[in-house]
Order: structure tokens, then C-alpha cells, then sequence
């Protein structure tokens, strides 16, 4: 498992890549050629854009379920075992290919409903707690997924089941709601296509369940009668040194486990740490690649990595506002936006967290008056777990020590009317004084320490002992490493922001020590949510929250075994609060860092480790590779701005996976001018590239002629589209995920025709670069004969127009094609130029008009110099054009596409926890059971539990969701659309200047995001 920043850049290089390969033009029809054009007409392409009229907006409202006729249902079967369970029977009403998916019971909302597939006929089985007493009639609704020629709708069946209950198969009722229920929580009761992903909580809840359910049909009470041997543990140790990032999925595993009340034995610990082996990788030859740079000693120094030990990663920014603005900007709509768009819609509320546990503040005097008192800051950490758990430390160069005592007293003053229990101490590391402010629960704790005009602010005590001892010499310092001079030498210049993770960082993330923590300590959190599981399942049950800690002992849903860790440290936890223990809470586990220093590990460990290291070393081959990011930002008018950011991962070896990479792309390089309009994207396309002969090879074999292939193929290939009210009439038409869906036409012959009829209004278009003329009309001839071969009479292919006096030809269905085609003769069609040395395809030739201008007229791609990009993708965004809406509204529909599990949680909480009535408690409810909270499409927390499941007052439910008007106000991506204009960001493979075997290259990319006016 590669760390994190190596794999963030990784995929955007990936991602560059499989763009590239699914857009190569091997299979478009090829051009004739016509002569060189005039001087451009006016503007179409790069200037202004054409008035197109109002542009299409989408249908509003709510769906409803559709409410059919109410049915009387029988009551089957009922007993009562610790509990009351019954079983209901229902009309076969669920139609082939409809599933019945939740039925919730009217006047009760303490009757959890469960949905028994296990006899191959469905019944509905309901649990209520014994203070429910016995019922002889029960009212409900069921819910049913209908597929019919509408799509995927949802029906609404009223129903009232009465009695008199019989007795036969009565005592088998808790064994089966149980089972069902644990499938209705995993989901596997629902059709594929609404199964999304499940969440710890309904894992650990569906296995303690059925292991204490199965005990209560015996007398026995609230043991557990599962024999934890009969079913295997999902999780493996060797899965857990993997979790830089895939924690989340390994928790549902761990949950998994710990619901069923499976041991995790790693067995003794009578291993020496030492003999765990790292990665074998090697040092990169720094030394000889400095003295092959032109200036070696030309680098712009960073004196804050002087405090910065040599194993801590470091952010340094030259002015604080610059980093007030970077986080207000991230706050305000990156994280947001982010938040909503993640598989699981969830927020942990990190910067909140930080400042608090450093005791620190974004108030307005740091904003207006920050560098008059600061010089310059830096950022440090030695691990990448930010969002477990991790050890922070600030680094100022103070201009004025009195004025930020003074605002840092103010800071800790606030601090303390929300935090009650904050003490003051001191503490003594060589020759200096540390401060200490902390809390009993460790929401506070800030360490402080001053050494000249460096004031050091730190959430951990080792490491802040550390960057004091790197101030003093005393251990090695990020500064004296020779990763970092070579960075800093090999793109010389000042930068507003500098980030660096450097070989030593990422070999400590690799190595035996945090990842054996990182392990022990996920199992340590899986403990931590046990407590608060329980609670939420309480809650479930029994229709109210627990009183205490023995409420949930008493009902066996908690052991009183599990209020302590497998290293035997205790776990103190009340319901409405969180667990907590040594290894922190499930909102914030103690950093790495601070945990004790282990020298001793199981067999297990060293297995897995090993196993782990094997695996990550056959990944990387040889080198582990710096990363240096460059931060600047650069107002315009008003209060619009540009920020750059440039990333540069170094080396990449030939042979390496980044080495295959540039293999693909080849060595060409490309210059791009500036667009305005639309999106754009264009890759180098190397005589080298490896992909060029393949597609090569691939035309001849599927076409069967030598003449067929990319012979033609120049430097360059591009994709895009111009900002068109055609992109939202597609989306009106194809997304329901962001609209009120539309009655659809019963023919899906006319369904079928609409859609090409929109597909052929489409903005797109393809271009390439032709290298040679003469192999592009031989391709042509061979593609058009081979045409007429296969399809004799279905296409026609030919000059419709001219355009500055160069031929369009279209290819598209012939009207007199038999049958049903010709119906799309006039629906859809492509149509290609060669303009100049440039062969551009689009499905419309107004579209194809602006290409020609573009490419005519000096604004098309170029063969570009070393140094230069080999891709290069760039946006414009024009505020409520079709480009800008068209953007907003995808984004809105990947949001709502995640709000399953947004939902989800949000259930989870308001059915565990029926007290909780506001926001603000949900949010509290889920950081402290869940360490965090669930948001809505528009970022919010403000849930409702509703007959349908959880809602929300603007997207509604899933069972009965609502569209609103979008963007919707106040939402991250309203925030997001209101500051985005546009961006730009290019990739590029670059030599470095070292002559090694093989050859050194780094990934360099740069992005430009462009910024309007933020909204008051």
C-alpha cells in the first residue's frame, strides 16, 4: 500500500492517462483535405460567447411514493422472549423483479421491522420491547422498490394485520427476525442496485444481534450461544497495516467481528520490533543530481525547516494570511464540497478539532493584523492520519512576541468558557520552558514553548520535545537533508506556500514502528465505538436511550468486559458522551506519536508486516521519491484570485510503475494556448509512445488491412467541449438524480430516437495533430470502403458545407436506409475538417465552425519545448452560462448520488438516540458515537426520521425525495460555484539532469485555479 500523497498524485497521473487512452481517434472516420484558410471571421471561439437564449431549467417538486389500495394482512405468529415478536402476512402484492424493501409500523416507533426472505416467501417480522406489552392488531405501511416502464419507482402499501396470533413456529420467531434483521441491516435484503456502502455500526450491529438473540430462546438469558469458532473473522492483521487509506472499510470488518464477539489474538508479543524488515529501498543519489544542476546552490532557502525535524512533513507559508485565506477558502467550500461528494457524506470536523487542541483561533485581528506580528509560519507532523488522530505542531517567526502572547491568551480564554477544566502547567525539556494547557478529556491540549523569535505551539508533547531539539541541533533537521536542498535547487524561486514530504517521512510512514501503531491502534478505536454502538442499539430496541452504562450490560447488548481494551487499559463511557481512553476517543485517538515506544511485537505482526513491506517495495522497485508543492496566489480585480499550485514527485525510475506511465505518453511535448470557452483536454502523443503502436497494431488486426492505423498521427490529440445549452438539454434529459423524473415515452423506439437527437447536438469534438497528409487519405479510403463492405446502402459520406473554404464532410445514416435507420439520418451525424495541419471531428458544424478558428488562427495546440507539459486540461467557467449551470448541476447529482449513506447514518442516530430533536445533537451524537456526523446533498446535518427513513427538509428521503432549484442556497457547491472560474492544470514527465542508468525522470504538475469574487 502506497502513503497517501504518493497515491493522491499517482492517480491524478492514472487518471491522465486512462484520458488519453480512451480518447485516441482510432476509430473515427479520417478526412479530406482542403486548403489553408482565410482571416477568421468574428467571434465564435475565444471571444464572445453566443447568445443561445434562456437556457433549459429542471422540473422541482417532490416524488411521492405511488399509494396503492390499503390491505388487510394476518397476524401469523407472536411470542415473548425477553421481547415481543411477531410475524405478519402480507397479500402477494410484490410484483416479479419488485422487491419489498421497509415496512414501518404506524403509532410504534420503538417496532423494528424486519423482512424474512429465508422461507422463499416473504413475511414481515417485528420485535417490540417487553414495556410495549402485547398487541393484537398492528397498522403499518410497506415500501416497495417497483420496476415498471417508468424505471425504478417507489409504491407505498398501506396495511392493518389482526389476530388472533398462532402459536406453531412461535418460538422460532427471535432466531428469524434476528437473521433478517442483521440482513436488512447489511443490506442484503435490498436489490443490487441499492445496495451502497454499509457502515461499521450496521456490521456490529447486525452480528450482535443475532449472537445474543440466539441465546434468548434458551432460558439462558442474555449469553451468547454463538460458538466464535464455527464463523472465521473477517479480519486479518495483514489487511491493517494497510490502512493509510482504507481504515474505514477495515473497521466494517473489525465491527463485523466485534458484533459477534470474536476474539482478535494477535497471540504474545515476544518479537523484537527490530527484526521486522522495511522496504528495502535505497538513498537516491542527491549529491551527484545537485552537482548536475546548473545553479547548485541557486535554491531559495526555507528557514522555518531549520525547527523542523528531518522525519516531519512541512507546510511553510510566507505570510499568515496566505494560510488564514487557504483554510477560510477550504472551509468554506473545498472541505464541504468534498465532504458531500465522499462514498459516505461524513464530516469529522478536522479543522475545528486542531484549533482546539492547540489552542488556537482564526479571529479577525489574525486576518487584518497576522503579519505585523508574524513573520513567517510552518506546519509539521510525522504521520498522515490527520483524520484518526495526529500530532501537529506550528512553528512562528514572531515580529511581535507581546502582541501574540496577548492574542494567543485570548485564544485559551475563549477556549475556557467552552471547555470547562482546562489546567495550566509546565514542563521542563533542556533548557527550555513548555506550557501546557489541557483539559481532563484532551479536546485542549496545547503545548507552548519560546526560543528567540520562534514561538513553538504544539498538540503533543514528543513532538514538540522533538522540534525543540531540532531548533537546538540536537537532532537531525528537515533543512540539512539533502531531498529537500536538491527540491529546492532544482525549481528555484520564492513561493507564497511550500510544501514538502521528504524520503525520511516516508520511509517512517512505511516503517515497523507506525505501522504496527497504526494497526494496534484501529483495533484500539474498533473497542472505542463498542460502547457507543451499543447505545444507538439500545436505542434501536428499545425505543429510547439508555439511562446508564448498566441499562445496556443489563440488556447483554454490552459486555462488561468490552469497557476495556485487549492491552487491559480501561474505557470510560456514559451514554450521551464518548468512550474514552488511553488511545484517545473515537472523534480524536491520541497521535502515533505519544503512544509508548513498542519493541516488542507478536508473531502476527512480524508476519504481516513482512508480509506488508514484501508487497509495498514491489510496488516502488527501488526509490522512495520526495514530493515538493508550491503554493502562490495572486489577486486580481476586486476580490477575484488565481491560485497555482505546483507539485513536483521525484525520480521516477525507468522500469518503476511511473516509469510504464511515461512510456505510454512517450517524450513529446506540447504548448496550448489559453481557452475561455468550455473544457478542454489535450496529451502529447509521443513517435515513441508505446500506445501509439499498439493502437497501431490493434486498427490492422480488427480491420484486417496494413493501411488502416495511425501512420497519420502527428504530436498532439485533444478532446473537449464548448460552453453550449445542448450539455443541459443532455442532462435534462438523461439525469434524474437531479430533477423530478419525467413520464418517459412507453415506445422505447422513441426513447431510443429523443436520446440521439440530443447526442447529436452535443458541443463536443475530437481533434488531432496529422503528421502526414498522404497516410490520412490512404486511412480514409481504406475506412470508407471498408464502410460500405460491412454496410452496404446504411451511410453516407461526403461534402456538406464549406467553412474559410475548407471542406466538411459528415458521415451519418442514410435516409434511404432500410428500416428503422433512417429515422436517425437527421437526428445525429459526424462531421471532420482537416484544417491546416489539424484533422477536427464534431456532431455539429457550428461546434466544428469555433474548432477551425481555433486551430486556424494560432489558438490551437503546438509541438511544444523540454521543460513543456504533455497534457494539458483547462476549463472556463462563465457565471450561469450552459457550461457553468451544466457543472453545478452534475455536481449536485454526484451529491445526491452519495446521500445513501448520509441517510443511512443519519438513521443509525435518530433511531438509536430518539431524544435527539435538533442538529446540533445529531452532530454531537455522531462525533461522539461515530467520531463523525452525516450531511445532506446540501451539507447540512438537519436529519428527521420519517415513516420513509431518515429526510432531510430539502432533498427529502430516499423513498420520497425532493428537488430543489439549484445550485440550492447556501450549499458548498452554491459556495464552490460562486468562486470557480476556472482551471487549468497541466502534467509532464521531465528528464532530470543526472546522467543515471536508467534514466531519472520526475512527474511535475501544475493547477491553476481561477477564483471570482467570493460571495458576501
Amino acid at each position: 500500500m502506497r502513503p497517501p500523497p504518493r497515491s493522491l498524485l499517482t492517480s491524478l497521473a492514472l487518471g491522465t492517462i486512462v484520458a488519453a487512452t480512451a480518447c485516441k481517434p482510432d476509430e473515427a472516420p479520417l478526412p479530406a483535405t482542403g486548403p489553408a484558410g482565410e482571416a477568421a471571421p468574428e467571434a465564435i471561439t475565444n471571444k464572445a460567447l453566443p447568445d443561445e437564449g434562456p437556457l433549459p431549467t429542471l422540473r422541482t417538486g417532490m416524488k411521492e411514493p405511488e399509494r396503492l389500495a390499503a390491505v388487510e394482512a394476518q397476524l401469523l405468529a407472536h411470542v415473548s422472549d425477553g421481547a415481543h415478536y411477531y410475524e405478519l402476512g402480507l397479500p402477494s402484492t410484490v410484483e416479479p423483479g419488485d422487491d419489498l424493501v421497509r415496512v414501518h409500523i404506524a403509532g410504534a416507533a420503538h417496532a423494528v421491522a424486519a423482512i424474512d426472505r429465508s422461507a422463499g416467501e416473504l413475511s414481515v417480522l417485528v420485535r417490540m420491547p417487553s414495556s410495549a406489552g402485547p398487541v393484537t392488531s398492528l397498522e403499518g405501511t410497506a415500501f416497495i422498490a417497483h420496476n415498471g416502464d417508468q424505471g425504478r419507482t417507489w409504491q407505498a402499501l398501506p396495511f392493518t394485520a389482526k389476530g388472533p396470533a398462532k402459536a406453531s413456529g412461535a418460538a422460532e420467531l427471535p432466531r428469524r427476525w434476528a437473521n433478517a434483521f442483521g440482513a436488512g441491516l447489511r443490506g442484503d435484503d435490498r436489490p443490487w442496485w441499492m445496495r451502497g456502502p454499509s457502515h461499521p455500526w450496521r456490521e456490529f450491529a447486525a452480528g450482535r444481534v443475532q449472537a445474543i438473540i440466539a441465546g434468548l430462546g434458551t432460558g439462558a438469558g442474555p449469553a451468547v450461544a454463538f460458538d466464535p469458532g464455527a464463523r472465521p473473522r473477517r479480519t486479518e492483521l495483514s489487511e491493517l497495516m494497510h490502512t493509510t487509506t482504507a481504515a474505514t472499510s477495515m473497521q466494517e470488518a473489525l465491527q463485523h467481528d466485534r458484533g459477534l464477539r470474536l476474539a482478535f489474538e494477535t497471540g504474545p508479543a515476544n518479537v523484537p520490533i527490530t527484526e521486522l524488515e522495511p522496504p528495502g529501498l535505497v538513498a537516491h543519489p542527491f549529491k551527484e543530481m545537485l552537482a548536475a544542476l546548473p545553479n547548485p546552490t541557486g535554491g531559495t532557502p526555507e528557514p522555518l525547516a531549520k525547527a523542523t525535524p528531518a522525519e516531519f512533513w512541512y507546510v511553510r507559508f510566507d505570510d499568515i494570511r496566505v494560510m488564514l485565506r487557504v483554510i477560510d477558502e477550504a472551509d468554506t467550500w473545498i472541505t464541504p464540497v468534498a465532504h458531500i461528494m465522499e462514498e459516505r457524506a461524513e464530516v469529522r470536523a478536522l479543522s475545528e478539532r486542531y484549533q482546539r487542541q492547540l489552542g488556537l483561533r482564526r479571529t479577525g485581528l489574525a486576518k487584518a493584523l497576522g503579519h505585523t506580528v508574524i513573520e513567517r509560519v510552518a506546519v509539521m507532523g510525522s504521520d498522515p492520519y490527520l483524520r484518526d488522530g495526529s500530532d501537529l505542531t506550528v512553528v512562528f517567526a514572531l515580529r511581535n512576541q507581546t502582541v501574540f502572547d496577548s492574542e494567543l491568551r485570548s485564544h485559551m480564554d475563549h477556549h475556557r468558557g467552552q471547555i470547562p477544566g482546562i489546567v495550566e502547567s509546565t514542563l521542563t525539556h533542556g533548557a527550555h520552558t513548555i506550557t501546557v494547557h489541557r483539559d481532563p478529556t484532551g479536546s485542549v491540549r496545547q503545548h507552548r514553548a519560546l526560543v528567540d523569535d520562534l514561538a513553538v505551539v504544539s498538540n503533543s508533547e514528543v513532538a514538540i520535545k522533538a522540534v525543540l531539539d531540532a531548533i537546538d541541533g540536537k537532532r537531525r533537521r528537515l533543512a540539512d537533508d539533502e531531498d529537500l536542498v536538491y527540491m529546492l535547487a532544482r525549481d528555484p524561486g520564492e513561493h507564497d506556500g511550500f510544501v514538502f514530504l521528504g524520503d525520511r517521512f516516508i520511509a517512517q510512514v512505511v516503517g515497523p514502528r507506525q505501522k504496527v501503531l497504526a494497526a494496534r491502534r484501529q483495533q484500539a478505536l474498533a473497542e472505542l465505538l463498542t460502547p457507543g454502538y451499543t447505545a444507538l442499539l439500545y436505542g434501536w430496541l428499545e425505543g429510547k436511550a439508555p439511562a446508564d452504562t448498566e441499562a445496556i450490560i443489563a440488556a447483554g447488548l454490552l459486555d462488561r468486559s468490552e469497557l476495556r481494551h485487549a492491552d487491559g487499559a480501561t474505557i470510560a463511557f456514559e451514554p450521551g458522551g464518548p468512550a474514552r481512553s488511553t488511545w484517545g476517543d473515537p472523534g480524536a485517538l491520541v497521535p502515533l506519536l505519544d503512544l509508548p515506544e513498542p519493541t516488542m511485537v507478536t508473531e502476527a505482526e512480524r508476519n504481516a508486516y513482512n508480509g506488508f513491506a514484501r508487497g509495498y517495495q514491489e510496488y516502488w522497485r527501488q526509490f522512495m521519491d520526495p514530493i515538493a508543492i508550491r503554493l502562490d496566489l495572486e489577486d486580481g480585480k476586486g476580490d477575484t484570485a488565481t491560485a497555482t499550485i505546483d507539485v513536483r514527485v521525484l525520480p521516477l525510475i525507468a522500469g518503476s510503475d511511473y516509469g510504464e506511465m511515461e512510456e505510454i505518453v512517450g517524450t513529446e511535448r506540447i504548448d496550448v494556448p489559453d481557452i475561455d470557452d468550455g473544457l478542454q483536454m489535450v496529451w502529447a502523443v509521443g513517435a515513441d509512445s508505446n500506445l501509439r503502436r499498439e493502437l497501431d497494431r490493434a486498427a490492422n488486426m480488427l480491420s484486417g488491412k496494413a493501411n488502416i492505423g495511425l501512420g497519420w498521427l502527428g504530436d498532439w490529440v485533444m478532446l473537449g467541449t464548448l460552453d453550449r445549452r445542448a450539455l443541459l438539454d443532455m442532462l435534462v434529459e438523461v439525469d434524474d438524480d437531479i430533477q423530478l423524473p419525467a413520464p418517459k415515452p412507453e415506445d422505447s423506439r422513441t426513447r431510443d430516437l429523443e436520446l440521439a437527437q440530443r447526442v447529436g447536438k452535443l458541443p463536443v469534438y475530437v481533434a488531432a495533430h496529422v503528421r502526414n497528409p498522404a497516410a490520412l487519405v490512404a486511412t480514409l479510403t481504406a475506412i470508407r470502403a471498408t464502410v460500405n463492405e460491412v454496410g452496404p446502402g446504411m451511410v453516407t459520406w461526403g461534402e456538406s458545407s464549406r467553412y474559410r473554404d475548407y471542406a466538411i464532410v459528415r458521415v451519418g445514416v442514410d435516409p434511404k436506409a432500410p428500416g428503422e435507420f433512417s429515422a436517425y439520418a437527421e437526428a445525429i451525424a459526424l462531421y471532420y475538417v482537416q484544417a491546416g495541419d489539424a484533422l477536427v471531428l464534431a456532431l455539429d458544424t457550428k461546434v466544428l465552425e469555433a474548432l477551425i478558428d481555433r486551430v486556424v488562427d494560432g489558438g490551437g495546440p503546438k509541438r511544444g519545448i523540454e521543460g513543456g507539459p504533455q497534457f494539458v486540461m483547462e476549463a472556463r467557467l462563465a457565471k450561469e452560462r450552459a457550461g457553468w449551470t451544466a457543472v453545478a448541476w452534475a455536481l449536485q447529482g454526484q451529491a445526491n448520488r452519495t446521500q445513501g449513506a448520509a441517510r443511512s447514518t443519519a438513521e443509525i442516530l435518530l433511531r438509536g438516540d430518539p431524544s435527539i430533536t435538533t442538529p446540533a445533537q445529531l452532530i454531537a451524537r455522531g462525533q461522539d458515537y461515530l467520531g463523525a456526523y452525516p450531511v445532506s446533498a446540501s451539507g447540512h446535518a438537519d436529519f428527521t426520521l420519517t415513516p420513509h427513513g431518515a429526510s432531510d427538509p430539502v432533498h427529502g428521503s430516499e423513498i420520497a425525495p425532493a428537488f430543489p432549484t439549484l445550485p440550492v442556497e447556501q450549499s458548498p457547491i452554491a459556495a464552490l460555484m460562486d468562486r470557480l472560474t476556472g482551471m487549468r492544470a497541466t502534467v509532464a514527465f521531465d528528464r532530470e539532469a543526472v546522467k543515471l542508468d536508467p534514466p531519472a525522470r520526475s512527474l511535475h504538475t501544475r493547477v491553476q485555479v481561477h477564483m471570482g469574487k467570493a460571495k458576501e
